[in-house]
């Protein structure tokens, strides 16, 4: 069959147009098979912690990227039938009829298809082992042999063929609307100088400027999790609209300046503005992509580090005790006599009653800090409460309080002045503000957060009945006894066990060690997420820079061998090309750093919402992300700008 041969011809001989194509085939088959693979595998049933969890989460990773990977498809398809539209141009020219050529395209899509499953398969196979061994790592697990279910290769196998369709239906539409003269002309036709929008680029301003706007105004993690989708959607279009007008715009604004006239200067700026109209879109994808990945990263990351510490703070010792029931001496009691009848040794027993998650309506006005059920300009805030004598039984000094004043300590939030709380009518004098907090069990904390410190139980009790009487419907919040004690972590759970029958009141017994192992099972998968989805966003970059390079590449030989026909040198030529290609892709991620920069405060309320505000950690893991994925890109620039330069000095 004719169609076939000249297909399978195509192919073998055409592998520098079918090369980029099929590479961007397999790099998107072999991210959705890691995910699907690890999502369906019984091997997640024998994980001690997280088996589940993961499963739901590659389950939304699958979604992801058969979303990313569908527009990363239809944009290198695009691309390689761009590359081939004089080839089809010929064909109809010579009577072969453009149902032949779509059957042509079909054959070709088939056999790329098969490639794609059987070269995916085994890559993804050998990958997903290898990914699978690093999220086991991640949560302390041994067991890391991945069984492969045949269905992921169904499920992947399924989604591509959709996939491949959906090309075949693009390309068959566009050769079944062009001529025979527009398909020879597609791949060597000039562009038009753009022209510029203004009103697109001030849209391109405000849309930004808003995005900018919400992500730096967010007030705590809650509000930043509700706002995070809208501020991505607006900077998303404003992007766009940026490459789009904005760019043309500025380098037009740019041809007015007595320096345009300069050969660099005039060549460089010409051709930028030639190559925004074809190309405004890919940047605008190369942006996204990169912030995309930086950001995922820098959460995940930001998680994964941080939840240890939080965790420590939460529990300082070992073991840990809490109970609604028992007051300190019967609590304390009760732990010594599970010591005696479990024969398990426990040291450094110490006892406290705070009360924890307090929250309501806050307002700070001239020093005072007002708390009250109904206040003007409201803000909500989570208070604290402990006794002097608990929190110097921890090792923290503090003057002597009367009964009139607190001291206080700033868990999380700004900082601020306080001199006085007035705590539901009742005012307090503050005394002393503590800079440093030792060995005091701290919780999350979803929002400003401040913990006071009160002279005596009496005083606690009676903040606590004021508060309780603006709860609905007769509720009550009661305070909460907690015990801390070094205990051997592997008898954790036995001593538990055995304080659950010396004593009837319900506890709850906490090991520091078996709350990491279990934190870390969730974090771990969702680390391994971010990683697989940062991964692909940055090959995602990577592809259509590389495309990039080689339509831009076409594109300018022409021109510069025009350029050095006319006497332009050499050397200048190669400085010019030098400038226009450094431009051109150090632009997107000089705008995602931007991106990111207005972002971190939302970055790190998100980061927040899981109990982290290490602020330190927070900054220097985003350093860190921001370089190592400039250096990615970097590599990235250097090995396809080597494709840029062989095809135009050809």
């Amino acid at each position: 069959m004719l169609s076939l041969k000249l297909a399978m011809r195509n192919i073998k001989k055409g592998m520098r147009s079918f090369g980029p194509f099929l590479l961007a085939s397999l790099t998107i088959y072999v991210m959705l098979f890691v995910s699907t693979a690890i999502a369906v595998s019984p091997s997640l049933k024998q994980l001690p912690f997280g088996g589940a969890a993961l499963g739901q989460m590659m389950s939304l990773a699958i979604v992801v990227l058969t979303v990313f990977g569908a527009m990363i498809l239809v944009y290198s398809y695009r691309f390689l039938q761009l590359q081939r539209s004089r080839e089809f141009g010929l064909y109809d020219i010579l009577g072969f009829g453009k149902g032949r050529i779509a059957l042509v395209s079909f054959f070709e899509l088939l056999m790329s298809y098969v490639i794609t499953l059987i070269l995916g398969s085994v890559i993804g196979i050998a990958f997903s082992k290898f990914s699978f061994l690093v999220f086991v790592n991640l949560i302390g697990g041994k067991a890391f042999n991945l069984k492969i279910d045949p269905i992921a290769i169904l499920i992947v196998s399924f989604i591509f063929l959709i996939f491949f369709v959906l090309l075949l239906l693009i390309g068959t539409f566009i050769i079944w609307r062009s001529s025979s003269l527009d398909l020879l002309k597609e791949a060597s036709k000039g562009e038009k100088e753009p022209k510029s929008n203004i009103f697109l680029a001030l849209l391109a301003v405000i849309l930004l400027g808003a995005g900018y706007y919400i992500a730096i105004s967010v007030a705590n993690p809650i509000t930043a999790l509700t706002k995070f989708f809208f501020a991505v959607i607006l900077v998303i279009f404003g992007t766009y609209f940026f490459y789009v007008s904005f760019t043309v715009w500025y380098l037009k604004r740019k041809k007015k300046r007595p320096s345009y006239y300069q050969p660099n200067n005039f060549i460089t700026t010409s051709s930028m503005l030639y190559r925004m109209k074809a190309n405004a879109v890919g940047l605008g994808n190369i942006t996204i992509l990169l912030s995309m990945a930086i950001v995922t990263m820098v959460v995940t990351v930001g998680i994964f580090f941080g939840t240890e510490g939080t965790i420590r703070a939460q529990y300082p010792k070992e073991g840990q005790v809490t109970s609604f029931t028992l007051n300190r001496e019967k609590l304390t009691t009760a732990i010594q006599e599970t010591a005696r009848q479990s024969n398990i040794p426990i040291e450094n027993l110490q006892v406290i009653k705070p009360q924890y998650n307090l929250i309501n309506n806050v307002k700070l006005d001239q020093k005072t800090l007002t708390v009250s059920q109904k206040l003007p300009n409201q803000e909500m805030m989570s208070f604290v409460l402990v006794t002097q004598a608990d929190l110097e039984k921890l090792g923290n000094k503090l003057p002597k309080l009367g009964t009139d004043q607190m001291a206080f300590y700033r868990l999380s939030g700004k900082k601020a002045p306080l001199q006085s709380v007035n705590w539901f009518g009742e005012k307090f004098d503050i005394t002393h503000e503590m800079t440093s907090l030792k060995h005091f069990p701290e919780q999350s904390h979803y929002m400003d957060s401040i913990l006071l410190i009160v002279s005596d139980d009496s005083t606690l009790n009676r903040m606590m009945t004021s508060f309780n009487k603006t709860l609905e419907n007769g509720n009550t919040q009661l305070i909460e006894t907690v015990a801390m004690f070094d205990i051997d972590a592997h008898q954790s759970e036995n001593f538990g066990k055995v304080l659950a029958k010396v004593s009837p009141q319900k506890q709850n017994m906490y090991s520091r060690t078996q709350t990491i192992k279990e934190a870390q099972s969730f974090i771990g998968g969702f680390v391994f997420i971010g990683f697989l989805l940062g991964v692909s966003f940055i090959l995602g970059a990577a592809l259509i820079i590389y495309y990039k390079q080689l339509s831009e590449g076409a594109q300018d030989q022409r021109s510069f061998k025009i350029l050095q026909e006319v006497g332009l040198s050499k050397i200048e030529v190669q400085k010019t090309i030098t400038s226009q290609v450094r431009l051109i892709f150090f632009l997107p991620i000089v705008v995602t750093l931007i991106h990111f920069g207005f972002a971190y405060i939302m970055v790190s309320k998100i980061i927040g919402a899981f109990g982290i505000n290490d602020t330190t950690m927070i900054a220097l893991v985003s350093l860190a992300t921001i370089v190592v994925v400039a250096l990615i890109y970097y590599a990235i620039y250097k090995l396809t700008s080597r494709v840029y330069y062989k095809i135009v000095e050809r």
